[in-house]
C-alpha cells in the first residue's frame, strides 16, 4: 500500500512540506523499511516483556513521512496502542500516513491520529497520566519542555545536532566538496544531519581549488518551489526567525561570504543558500545549531586541531571525515564523538537496519535507543527484572563476546562497509541505588563493570544536590544516569546538564540489559574510488580499543 502510493505520498510532501522529488521519494523507501524492519524484529523478540500501553508518537516536519511511521510502526510492532500527533506544518503528510495503515489492517483503536497545536492542547496531551511514552524527534528545547510539563515522562528523544564534515589535507577535494555541499544543502539544510559546519585543515582551506568548487557548486544549486523537477534545493518550512534569521542575515567578527543567501519570494520561504567564511572557535556560529541554508566554514591548523573543533560542541548526533590518508581515518574513527560516523561520503542519508540512527551527548534524551536498529523495539516495553544470576552472567559473557566487542555490518556491501558497534562512555556512569536495590542486583551490576571495563560512580547516601553540585562545577564528569533508586530522579537539572536519565529496572533478558551500560554507533565507510572497490580487511576492536584498518586507495 505504501509503495504503491508513492506518487501521491511524494506529492502531498512536496506541497505540505517543499520537499523535492529528489528528497522525498526515498523517504517514501525509509518509512516502507521502517515498517518491514520493526514487524521482523517483533518476530525475534526475546520474550520476558509487556507492552508500554499508549505510545504517543511527536515526529518533526523536515521527516514527515519517513520518521513518523518509524515511531508509530516500532510502538505497534511492540505491542503497544500508538497516537499520532503530527506537527502543525505537516499534518497533510501525516494524514496520508494513517489511512495507509488503516486501509492494511491496523484498528483505528489501535492507531489514532490527533492533530493539535503545540499550546495547551499539546501539554495536556503530553502529560496526561494515560500516556506510557512518548517518542519525539525535534529540538532539545522540546524535550526540555515536555519533561518540565511531566518531570516523569518516559521520554525517548532524538534531539539537536550540530553537524560538521571535517575536510583533512589529505581529501579528495572533488569528493568532498560534492559530499559536503549535500550534506549542508540537501532538504535546504532543514534535515537534523545536515552539515551545518565545515572544519577545512588549513592546506586544504588555501587551495585555491577547493574556494572555486565550492562557490560554483553552491552558486549551481537550483532553488525554488519542491513540486518543480528541476528544483535541487526546496523552500524553508517558514520564513527564518532566530537562530536561522541570523545565520542567514549576520556576519560576527572576521567572517565572510563566499556565498551570500538572499531571499527570493516575497514572504521568505524560499532563499539561495549561503556559504559563510571565517568562523572562529567557540563562536556562535560554531556552537549553535540552525536548520536552514547556510554552511559555515572554519579553517584548522592542522588534522588534530580539526578533531578538536569538531568535538568541541553540546550535541553528538552525525559526523564525516574526507581524507585519503588511512592514520588520519584510524586516528578520526577512534577520537569522534557522534552517534553516526562517516568516512569518505556525505554525513545525511542514514538506511534503516544498514546505518540506525541517534546520537550522542545532547543529541539524545531519556533512555533511547537507534532508531532502525536491533534495540530500538526493547525500549518500548517493560521487562522483567533480574532473578537468575549464575545464568544472567553466563550469558551476559556470550553477548559481550559474540556482539557487543565486535563490529556488526549487516548490509555485507562491497562499495561501502556499515560497521553497527557499542563504545563506552567517556564519562562515568552514575548508578543511584538505595535500599530497594537487592545485594544481588548490586552485585550483577559491579560484574558487568569489571568484565566489561564500565567506569561506574554508586551513588547511595550522598544528598543528590551535592551530587549534581559536583556536577556543575566538572568536579565530577557523568555521561549517563541509570536511576534504580525510590526517590524521585531530578531528570530536568539533570538535562540541564546535558546528562539523561535511565530509570528502567536491571532486567534478566542480556540483550536488552547490557546495551543500556553502553553507546551504539552506526559507521559507514566509502569503499570505493571512482568505482574502484577496495577488499580491505575486517576492523579490528579488541576490546572495544579502537583500531580500525580501512582501504580507500
Amino acid at each position: 500500500i505504501m509503495d504503491k502510493n508513492r506518487a501521491k505520498t511524494i506529492a502531498i510532501m512536496a506541497r505540505d512540506a517543499g520537499k523535492t522529488v529528489s528528497e522525498a521519494d526515498p523517504e517514501v523507501s525509509e518509512g516502507i523499511d521502517f515498517a518491514n524492519y520493526y514487524a521482523k524484529s517483533a518476530k525475534i523478540m526475546k520474550e520476558g516483556s509487556t507492552p508500554l500501553g499508549v505510545v504517543l508518537i511527536v515526529p518533526p516536519w523536515n521527516f514527515p513521512y519517513a520518521i513518523a511511521m518509524g515511531g508509530v510502526c516500532a510502538a505497534l510492532a511492540s505491542g503497544n496502542s500508538v497516537i499520532l500527533k503530527p506537527a502543525p506544518e505537516t499534518v497533510a503528510t501525516a494524514w496520508i500516513l494513517v489511512q495507509q495503515l488503516w486501509e492494511a489492517g491496523v484498528p483505528k483503536n489501535v492507531l489514532q491520529f490527533l492533530p493539535s497545536r503545540d499550546d495547551d492542547n499539546g501539554r495536556y496531551l503530553i502529560s496526561h497520566p494515560k500516556i506510557n511514552g512518548v517518542i519525539l524527534t525535534g529540538a532539545l528545547a522540546t524535550a526540555q519542555l515536555f519533561l518540565t510539563w511531566k518531570p516523569d515522562l518516559n521520554l525517548k528523544a532524538e534531539t539537536s545536532g550540530k553537524n560538521s564534515l571535517l575536510i583533512s589535507a589529505s581529501a579528495d577535494i572533488d569528493n568532498a566538496v560534492k559530499d559536503l555541499v549535500q550534506s549542508a544543502f540537501g532538504h535546504a539544510g532543514q534535515k537534523c544531519s545536515a552539515a551545518s559546519l565545515a572544519i577545512v585543515d588549513s592546506l586544504a582551506y588555501k587551495t585555491p581549488a577547493f574556494m572555486r568548487q565550492l562557490k560554483d557548486a553552491v552558486e549551481s544549486l537550483s532553488v525554488g518551489s519542491g513540486v518543480n523537477y528541476q528544483t535541487s534545493m526546496g523552500p524553508i518550512i517558514r520564513p527564518p526567525e532566530a537562530g536561522l534569521l541570523r545565520a542567514l542575515t549576520q556576519l560576527d567578527e572576521g567572517e565572510s561570504w563566499l556565498v551570500k543567501p538572499k531571499q527570493i519570494d516575497e514572504a521568505g520561504y524560499i532563499w539561495s543558500p549561503g556559504v559563510k567564511l571565517g568562523i572562529k572557535a567557540n563562536s556562535w556560529s560554531h556552537k549553535n545549531e540552525w536548520f536552514g541554508p547556510v554552511l559555515g566554514v572554519m579553517e584548522a591548523a592542522d588534522f588534530k586541531s580539526a578533531l578538536r573543533l569538531q568535538n568541541d560542541v553540546d550535541f553528538g548526533l552525525t559526523a564525516g571525515i574526507h581524507s585519503l590518508d588511512t592514520d588520519e581515518c584510524e586516528a578520526w574513527i577512534a577520537g569522534i564523538q557522534a552517534g553516526n560516523l562517516y568516512v569518505n561520503r556525505g554525513i545525511t542519508g542514514a538506511i534503516v537496519n544498514r546505518q540506525p540512527f541517534g546520537g550522542w551527548k545532547r543529541s539524545s534524551v531519556g533512555a533511547s535507543a537507534k532508531a532502525g536498529g536491533p534495540n530500538y523495539l526493547s525500549q518500548l516495553r517493560n521487562w522483567a527484572p533480574i532473578s537468575n544470576f549464575e545464568k544472567v552472567e553466563v550469558e551476559s559473557q556470550r553477548w559481550w563476546k559474540e556482539i557487543g566487542s565486535v563490529p556488526i555490518d549487516r548490509a555485507g556491501l562491497q562499495v561501502e562497509r556499515n560497521y553497527q558497534r557499542y563504545c563506552h562512555y567517556s564519562e562515568k556512569i552514575l548508578v543511584r541505588i538505595d535500599s530497594r536495590v537487592s545485594s544481588k542486583v548490586l552485585a550483577y551490576i559491579k560484574w558487568l563493570a569489571t568484565h566489561l571495563d564500565l567506569d561506574l560512580e554508586i551513588s547511595t547516601l550522598q544528598p543528590i544536590s551535592d551530587v549534581l553540585s559536583l556536577m556543575a562545577d566538572h568536579s565530577l564528569k557523568i555521561g549517563k544516569v541509570r536511576w534504580l533508586s525510590s526517590e524521585p530522579a531530578p531528570i530536568v537539572e539533570l538535562l540541564k546538564l546535558g546528562v539523561s536519565v535511565d530509570s528502567r529496572a536491571v532486567t534478566s533478558v542480556v540483550e536488552v540489559e547490557i546495551p543500556r551500560w553502553l553507546r551504539e554507533q552506526s559507521l559507514a565507510i566509502t569503499n570505493h574510488r571512482y568505482g574502484n572497490v577496495g577488499a580491505g580487511p575486517k576492523p579490528v576492536l579488541p576490546n572495544q580499543k579502537i583500531k580500525l584498518v580501512i582501504d580507500i586507495n
